[in-house]
């Protein structure tokens, strides 16, 4: 069984989500990523960056999201 880090957005709150409002919050785990990284913690970087896979995973297997494109 996978664990998440988003239990809730897996459980099917992601599908309610618009194409736009999906990718806004990949983004917002890139900006932290990137903000951590500044700061140097490396430790806490590396688990934004493996938030925002865990959502674009999540998007992939959204069929809403069919080729990237709302439906």
């Amino acid at each position: 069984m996978t664990s998440y880090q988003h239990p809730d957005l897996a459980a099917g709150r992601w599908r309610e989500l618009s194409f736009v409002e999906q990718m806004a919050n990949v983004g917002s785990e890139i900006e932290r990523t990137i903000g951590w990284t500044a700061k140097g913690r490396s430790d806490y970087s590396a688990r934004a960056f493996e938030r925002a896979l865990e959502l674009l995973d999540l998007t992939i297997a959204d069929p809403g999201t069919a080729h990237g494109f709302a439906s």
